[in-house]
């Protein structure tokens, strides 16, 4: 009598818990088709078989598919022997799935239900494939519609490579550290996060054509047994299994979704005679199908699993228990004919076996297997799978997984990167990894990395810096000796790339910042990076409870700060962009347009393209990369000069219409007096374009005849450029250069030449003594913008090159951009360099200015002189889009920018400093036609730019060294790639 009892207990406990699913939701799959066309189909294929054909159906085997021969054979016993309803694949590559595939479809008499067991996608079974995170990692998300469309990015690749069906997602809450078989396979411990999650992920699934189904029912998260190798008891009471293991099937079943994979488990307070779930009729129909109003499709557990032993046929067991499929049973030819014999002695009665097999068939027509097999196998499919949609969807994955658990003082993201050292230290893997190249990308960082404990000697090292990053990839022994070893590091941020629960081993822990990334692999170094710096917002949260780190839900919101880096498929480009700049670039290459270049591009605050093409020179001696300094010629005006100007005018220490000559000495007499600041900056100063550098440092008395000549006859011989002669015996001033260096010429500007204060003021003096041009209209000059630096260093009252430094490129981490870079310990390997200098310098010019009044200026000047990477560019270009704001620095007011940005002159395209598109002649623009009227940038001589499109939030940069050998390359002129590569970033926008 008491058993009886407890058994009503269950039942009245489990009706309330499940009342209002009275009215059975009928799954979406098989709403949207049944009727009609899908009727006429069932029944005509349902007419045709046999009921051992119709038993057949219900059984999906497993099948090795690493020896295609041999897997052949295998598939033709199943599918024409024995007739099974199914297919599923164990671990295999591409090729395989796809050619055994397209065999088994092509020998069936009924379309194959062919089945996938990937839980992370295709990866789990198909190495090659997208590699998509755990569940475990995923569970940190709180944007549902992103597992929605992950589902859905699945579902795409399943369907290319014929796979109807996915034993996916894992809906067990997993409430036990210990568990061996779920553990990072589960979303979490909390109920309502693994049904949101699970069911959006599924949603996704079906909306794209593919079952899903969840498991394991009733739930198998609290065990410390691998029902692999035996049988599980799950000891929840029955409230616990109704709040927590069953919630999530319950609000799956709501949801109209059409799969449930039923466990090999023993669960007490739900069935007490000790029978596994997945053959127990209490458990499968009384509670799923009965009580809980699942009309969907039950599969059990593969029943070759040492927990689906029992005393009898466990394939008669499950079916009479209520499973409608039965997957991977041991003996396919055995196990139906055990079902054949209970059909004919009545144990299993004729009309349940026929309505399974309907159901089969219907879940076949919606699946579209109705209208014959499309074969899959074809040379792209490996790169249809691995497509830039998928790597968009993945890198939104790992980004909103990223989980700040705590952040003593806002110690993250980093800030004041210009005032701290920074170390990153690997622990459990080498210094030169991805984690360390994208925090490069940030900062100036020295790396460590070890796979064992540290030598004193290191951590005496690592310790003398202002914040030690430590990213642990292991929860090995020799992992949690070596992060001990960092407990006297001050500004400690610890990188996890790991389960959460292997955190514990590590606690008590002495951070002052924790970051969990939850993996480990090349996404998840990158964003890890961009995380601790700012490039992306955090806000996941802690899944699990962890011991000794931090609760379940723990949260610490990050802000994004700088830029980030993604692809283009992930923020709404055309994923043919990266194609077609590859494209653009490589005819650039092959013509001999330049030797080598970067290409960035950035959209809302995303670095979408960074990359790096050919070589520094046309040697070919070494490779360009994303560190690889440029020379950016008359781009300084606007990277170097002008944010300079920026902040004198943030300081207020002058007026845009005061004139030049009340800050520049050398022009207050003249006729010069009266040119305003405004004036030089839109290039309406009536100056002339430029200094004739050679007729300035050429000793007169060194040559005779012409110094320049526009043919070649005499001793005009050395040819400078098409068209241009020098001569051949003219030697440069002595009063002014000198061969080796002294006090009076300190400065070098190329091997044996060197420079001086009074080199400078030569130069200087000769823009005093200028002829005006009767006209003040527009007129590109450099010389303007010499004057402008020498205006902003009497205001200062410091060295330009120092002054922005120090106060711009420093605290937006743009250290690899500076004047005169080989005195500023940057190795001459570090730069590309430009032409070879056959009349001044006698050299390739490598390391030093390309710019004749630059160089012979020092090396820093108004008009030239800077050296970059476009990565930095990138983080100027953002840090105007930002209103002056970068890495959580205001560097200079919203107001200034603004008014720098949108002042536009009313004579020509100019804006205050910058340059513009040509709005009124496409053919003259230097931009893409399609660039907003607001767009401001500049073009340099030695092939660079950039543009900046507030409008569409847009960055462009384009370094090359298209001087090198000579200036001399019509190719590069001709193939016009600036504007052409950004015309391709308008038409991906599209």
């Amino acid at each position: 009598m008491d058993e009886i009892m407890k058994r009503v207990l269950i039942i009245m406990s489990l009706l309330v818990a499940t009342a209002f699913h009275v009215g059975a939701v009928q799954p979406k799959l098989l709403s949207h088709s049944k009727g009609g066309d899908c009727d006429a189909w069932v029944d005509s294929v349902f007419s045709s078989l046999t009921m051992e054909q119709r038993v057949g159906q219900l059984v999906v085997p497993v099948v090795d598919p690493t020896h295609i021969a041999t897997a052949k054979q295998v598939i033709y016993r199943y599918v024409k022997t024995e007739g099974v309803g199914g297919l599923l694949f164990s671990k295999g590559s591409i090729d395989q799935y796809a050619t055994l595939i397209d065999y088994a479809q092509s020998i069936a008499k009924v379309p194959l239900m062919i089945t996938l067991d990937g839980e992370w996608g295709l990866s789990m079974r198909v190495p090659g494939t997208t590699r998509f995170p755990y569940n475990m990692g995923l569970g940190a998300i709180a944007d549902e519609n992103l597992l929605y469309d992950y589902g859905r990015e699945v579902a795409r690749q399943c369907k290319l490579m014929g796979i109807t069906v996915n034993f996916a997602p894992v809906l067990d809450v997993n409430s036990n550290p210990d568990n061996p078989v779920i553990g990072y396979r589960s979303f979490g411990e909390d109920a309502d996060r693994v049904a949101r999650l699970g069911i959006a992920y599924s949603r996704g699934l079906e909306d794209g054509g593919v079952m899903s189904v969840s498991k394991h029912f009733p739930g198998h998260g609290d065990t410390s047994v691998d029902s692999h190798k035996s049988m599980p008891t799950i000891d929840h009471s029955v409230e616990v299994m109704r709040d927590v293991d069953l919630m999530p099937f319950r609000r799956y079943i709501d949801d109209g979704l059409s799969g449930v994979m039923v466990g090999h488990l023993n669960v007490p307070s739900l069935d007490s005679t000790g029978v596994p779930a997945s053959m127990s009729h209490r458990i499968i129909t009384d509670l799923l199908k009965k009580d809980m109003g699942f009309r969907g499709m039950v599969f059990t557990d593969a029943l070759a699993m040492k927990g689906a032993i029992v005393g009898e046929n466990n394939c008669v067991a499950a079916l009479m228990a209520g499973a409608d499929v039965l997957l991977s049973p041991s003996s396919v030819k055995g196990d139906i004919a055990a079902v054949l014999a209970a059909v004919k002695s009545g144990k299993i009665s004729e009309n349940s076996i026929n309505e399974r097999c309907r159901k089969m068939l219907e879940y076949k027509y919606a699946l579209g297997l109705s209208t014959g097999h499309k074969a899959v196998s074809s040379a792209s499919l490996k790169g249809k799978l691995n497509s830039p949609e998928a790597d968009a969807v993945n890198r939104k994955l790992v980004s909103a997984m990223i989980t700040c658990v705590s952040n003593d003082n806002d110690l993250l993201p980093v800030r004041d990167i210009d005032r701290k050292s920074i170390a990153v230290v690997n622990i459990g893997e080498g210094k030169g990894n991805t984690f360390t190249r994208y925090c490069g990308k940030y900062a100036d960082v020295d790396a460590y990395g070890t796979i064992g404990a540290f030598t004193a000697t290191q951590i005496a090292s690592i310790e003398k810096h202002d914040i030690v990053i430590a990213a642990v990839y292991n929860d090995k022994s020799t992992s949690v000796n070596a992060l001990k070893q960092l407990k006297g590091c001050s500004g400690l941020v610890t990188v996890f790339f790991m389960n959460p629960y292997k955190m514990s081993k590590f606690a008590p822990l002495d951070s002052k910042a924790l970051l969990l990334v939850g993996e480990n692999g090349e996404l998840a170094q990158e964003y890890g990076a961009q995380a601790v710096f700012g490039g992306i917002r955090v806000n996941g949260s802690l899944p699990v409870n962890v011991k000794g780190i931090a609760p379940l839900g723990a949260c610490v919101g990050l802000v994004k700060t700088r830029l980030g880096y993604t692809s283009p498929t992930a923020i709404g480009f055309d994923s043919s962009l990266d194609k077609r700049v590859d494209s653009l670039v490589n005819v650039g290459l092959r013509t001999g347009a330049f030797p080598g270049c970067q290409v960035l591009v950035a959209k809302d605050g995303n670095v979408v393209i960074d990359r790096s093409y050919g070589y520094v020179d046309a040697a070919k001696t070494r490779r360009v990369n994303d560190s690889t300094m440029y020379d950016i010629a008359s781009v300084s005006k606007v990277a170097g000069t002008l944010p300079g100007l920026m902040l004198a005018y943030d300081e207020g220490l002058y007026k845009l219409d005061d004139p030049v000559s009340k800050y520049v000495e050398g022009l207050k007499s003249g006729d010069k007096s009266d040119i305003t600041i405004r004036q030089m900056l839109l290039h309406e100063s009536g100056l002339p374009a430029s200094l004739s550098i050679p007729g300035i440092v050429m000793d007169t008395a060194t040559y005779k005849g012409r110094l320049i000549a526009y043919r070649q006859r005499g001793a005009n011989t050395i040819k400078i450029s098409r068209g241009v002669y020098g001569n051949n015996t003219a030697r440069m001033r002595k009063d002014i250069t000198s061969a080796s260096e002294s006090k009076d010429f300190p400065m070098k500007i190329g091997q044996g030449v060197y420079v001086g204060a009074a080199t400078r003021d030569t130069l200087m003096q000769r823009i005093f003594d200028s002829k005006l041009r009767q006209s003040k209209n527009y007129l590109y000059s450099d010389l303007n913008f010499a004057l402008l630096m020498a205006m902003e260093e009497k205001l200062t009252g410091e060295k330009h090159d120092e002054f922005v430094e120090k106060r711009v490129y420093g605290p937006i981490g743009a250290t690899r951009t500076c004047y005169v870079p080989l005195a500023k310990n940057h190795k001459a390997s570090e730069i590309a360099p430009t032409e070879k200098d056959n009349f001044l310098r006698r050299q390739t010019v490598h390391g030093y200015v390309h710019d004749e009044l630059a160089a012979f200026s020092g090396g820093v000047q108004g008009n030239a002189g800077l050296f970059s990477t476009a990565n930095d560019l990138g983080k100027l270009c953002q840090m105007w889009l930002n209103d002056g704001n970068y890495g959580g620095r205001q560097i200079m007011s919203p107001s200034t920018v603004k008014m720098f940005t949108t002042t536009k002159s009313k004579k020509s395209r100019r804006w205050l400093g910058f340059d513009g598109p040509d709005t009124e002649n496409e053919a003259k623009t230097p931009t893409a036609p399609d660039a907003s009227a607001s767009t401001y940038g500049h073009i340099g001589f030695t092939g660079t730019c950039f543009w900046v499109d507030p409008d569409n939030g847009l960055i462009y940069v384009f370094l090359c060294n298209r001087v090198n050998p000579s200036r001399d390359n019509s190719a590069f002129t001709r193939l016009n790639i600036r504007p052409a590569i950004m015309s391709a970033v308008y038409d991906a926008m599209k």
